[in-house]
C-alpha cells in the first residue's frame, strides 16, 4: 500500500506533532507551509520526509506544492486565525482570512484528487467556531462552515474509489495560533467554559487524525469530530 501523507500548516503545534505520529507509524510524509526553514528542520527529523515551502494561494500553485508519484492521505491544517470588526474596513481582512482558511483548501483538495489512490483519505481542519460562532471572528467561523460543507459534499463524490473525507472541529488547543485568544478572554474564563477543565494539546487532535488514516476508520466519511473538551455539549 502507498504510503504517502501530504500535511499542511506542517510547521505548526498540530502539524509537527502530526508529522512525527505519521513518520512514527510507517508514513512517508509530505510536508508543506510557509517557512522554508522550519520545515527543513522539522524534515531533517524525519525518515525520507519532503517539504515544500508554500502558500497554497492558487490552483496552480497547489498543485506545484504536491509531491511526486501518488498520495494516500491528505491532511490539511493550514490556515489562519484573525480577529477583526464588522464594516466595509473589515473586507480586505475577510478577504484573506476565506482565501487561506476556505479557498485553498478547494483548490488544494481539487489538485490532489487526480493523484490519491483508490481507498486513500482526507481530513480537513473545520474549528469549534463553525459549531458555535467566534467573537470577533466572523469570517473565520464562516470559512470553517465552508470547510464542513466541502467535506460532506466530497465525501459523496469521491465514496465510489473509497476514499474517506472527514473533518476536525478543535475547541481550544494550546499553540502558537490560540495564544492572543487565551489572553484576551482569560485563562480562567476561558478554562471554565470547557467542561474537562483544561485545553487540548496538539496530541490530543493527532490521535483522531491518526485513527481516521487508518484501516478502522474505513467506513467512516462525510464526518465533522468535534476534539474540544465537550465545550459545544457544554
Amino acid at each position: 500500500m502507498n504510503r504517502s501523507a501530504v500535511i499542511t500548516g506542517a510547521t505548526g503545534g498540530i502539524g509537527s506533532c502530526l508529522a512525527r505520529r505519521l513518520a512514527s507509524d510507517n508514513w512517508r510524509v509530505h510536508l508543506v507551509d510557509l517557512d522554508g526553514a522550519a520545515l527543513e528542520a522539522l524534515a531533517s527529523e524525519l525518515p525520507e520526509a519532503t517539504f515544500v515551502a508554500s502558500d497554497l494561494s492558487s490552483p496552480d500553485i497547489c498543485h506545484a506544492a504536491l509531491p511526486e508519484g501518488d498520495i494516500a492521505a491528505l491532511v490539511h491544517m493550514a490556515g489562519i486565525f484573525v480577529p477583526h470588526e464588522m464594516g466595509v474596513e473589515a473586507r480586505p481582512v475577510y478577504d484573506n482570512v476565506i482565501q487561506h482558511n476556505a479557498s485553498n483548501a478547494f483548490d488544494l483538495v481539487g489538485a490532489a484528487l487526480p493523484r490519491m489512490v483508490d481507498g486513500a483519505r482526507i481530513v480537513l481542519a473545520s474549528s469549534m467556531a463553525f459549531n458555535r460562532g467566534a467573537s470577533e471572528y466572523a469570517a473565520y467561523s464562516m470559512a470553517k462552515g465552508a470547510i464542513v460543507g466541502l467535506t460532506r459534499s466530497l465525501s459523496r463524490q469521491v465514496g465510489e474509489r473509497g476514499i474517506c473525507v472527514n473533518a476536525l472541529a478543535p475547541g481550544i488547543i494550546e499553540t502558537r495560533m490560540t495564544e492572543d485568544l487565551i489572553a484576551t478572554r482569560g485563562r480562567e474564563e476561558s478554562l471554565n467554559s470547557i467542561p474537562l477543565k483544561r485545553f487540548g494539546t496538539p496530541e490530543d487532535v493527532v490521535g483522531p487524525i491518526a485513527f481516521l488514516l487508518s484501516s478502522d476508520a474505513a467506513y467512516i466519511t462525510g464526518q465533522v469530530i468535534n476534539i474540544d473538551g465537550g465545550i459545544v455539549n457544554g
